[in-house]
């Protein structure tokens, strides 16, 4: 029974190297869905992504639909109105051709102009960006180490936007700040912390520098009052322009939750994943597995409960099956961190709970 046990593991094992490695070779070969229509209008609020999945079951490879495209130096810039066609060339490959809409001609008494509406995005920014704005990552360590809010003259505990606060220690690299609160700290299946999850309040900028070290700073732009103990640190300038979207090839991690540490996580939620700035970098796309709990094949098959020790189960000559894991979604990597990063979920087939494996897509 051992012999056959130990013989079906290796076999799975070497079934699913095979399929793994059959995706990396194909991940870069364009598979046009079955219902892609021949022609396609971009609308007004269609981004990229939305397009792509249109015609691409790996929407990650729009690209290479533009590769013998020669009426459009930019790709990127597609526009309501545009007709999108799609055709092959003579190797048989998928090739989309743009009908560009030339826009409307205004006249005026002085001059003449042509009006162009505003190119689509290539991800949906307007939703995403509330997230990457508002929250963050770092290690405890560093959280640990931002100086503090003191107070005002009024011996107010909380404050908002216009107020003046007290500070001290603030590092003198620059005189834009940005007041943060610790949510929770973040740790991974295997218990490794990656790092404290924080919200972003309002900015906070120099206003006097005081003796002692102590600095007098103006909140502005808040989101939500900030408290005496709540940390300073230099503002962040985030990277807005387009991500260049590439396929995860080695990569491997996890999805750890979602940002609002809910149990399910679903389709559009951005998700924390155990990989950081040196794994990884925004615009990388992952596939997203799910694997079944362990099987023992008894007569009667029963579910093996994780973190459970039973000794009837231990003693037993059981064959010991595991499940394989099936990709049940997409996402793609938007910011990145030192020990994690953020990844918006495109597709879910299932809910999500977190600890599913993220790999080649």
């Amino acid at each position: 029974m051992f012999k056959s046990a130990t013989f079906l593991k290796l076999f799975m094992l070497a079934t699913a190297l095979i399929c793994l490695s059959s995706k990396v070779v194909f991940a870069d070969t364009l598979s046009i869905k079955n219902d892609a229509p021949v022609t396609y209008i971009v609308k007004k609020g269609d981004t990229l992504w939305d397009i792509s999945n249109i015609f691409l079951e790996q929407p990650w490879l729009w690209p290479k639909l533009w590769r013998t495209n020669t009426q459009i130096e930019n790709p990127h810039l597609i526009y309501p109105g545009d007709r999108l066609n799609l055709t092959f060339n003579a190797a048989g490959e998928p090739v989309l051709e743009i009908v560009r809409n030339k826009g409307a001609v205004v006249l005026t008494p002085n001059s003449r102009r042509n009006v162009k509406p505003t190119p689509i995005e290539t991800l949906p920014w307007s939703e995403l960006g509330k997230y990457i704005r508002q929250d963050g990552l770092m290690p405890v360590s560093d959280y640990n180490k931002l100086p503090s809010l003191l107070g005002d003259q009024m011996g107010t505990p909380v404050f908002i936007e216009r107020d003046y606060i007290l500070t001290h220690n603030l590092p003198d690299t620059t005189s834009h700040y940005q007041v943060v609160r610790k949510v929770r700290e973040v740790v991974d299946s295997s218990g490794k912390s990656v790092g404290l999850q924080v919200n972003y309040l309002s900015d906070a900028h120099v206003t006097d520098a005081l003796t002692d070290e102590r600095q007098l700073v103006r909140l502005s732009n808040s989101n939500i009052e900030a408290r005496q103990g709540d940390k300073v640190m230099p503002a962040i300038e985030l990277d807005k322009s387009d991500l260049i979207l590439t396929s995860a090839t080695a990569e491997t991690g996890e999805i750890i939750q979602n940002l609002s540490g809910n149990v399910i996580i679903s389709q559009r939620d951005v998700v924390i994943v155990n990989l950081g700035e040196q794994d990884v970098k925004p615009g990388m796309v992952f596939g997203i597995y799910q694997r079944g709990p362990d099987v023992l094949a008894y007569d009667k098959p029963k579910y093996k409960k994780e973190g459970q020790f039973n000794l009837i189960d231990s003693l037993s000559f059981a064959e010991h099956v595991e499940q394989p894991a099936l990709k049940v979604g997409e996402l793609i990597i938007v910011r990145t961190f030192d020990n994690a990063s953020y990844g918006w979920v495109t597709k879910a087939e299932t809910w999500l709970k977190g600890g599913e494996l993220i790999a080649n897509p």
